[in-house]
């Protein structure tokens, strides 16, 4: 288990699938919590949460650049520029 901190544009940058199980990602004011669970895509399982309110969020409520982190493949990260 270990734990990141990212800025939105670090995270552009980057997949879910660089992290292992029960690492934590912080961006902003939003944990993301890694989990793979039994499939080999963590974005199944994968869990968001905030500073102030440890519940998870429904994935309605996901920032569309933490659902593009999470559902990213190794293959589509874009290069650093």
């Amino acid at each position: 288990m270990a734990f990141f901190k990212f800025t939105r544009q670090e995270l552009k940058h980057k997949s879910a699938r660089q992290f292992k199980e029960g690492d934590t990602v912080k961006c902003g004011k939003y944990y993301i919590h890694i989990r793979y669970g039994p499939y080999d895509t963590p974005s199944l399982m994968t869990r968001i949460s905030t500073e102030t309110d440890l519940r998870d969020l429904y994935l309605h409520k996901w920032p569309y650049y933490i659902r593009y982190f999470v559902s990213r493949g190794l293959d589509e990260v874009p290069p650093l520029s």
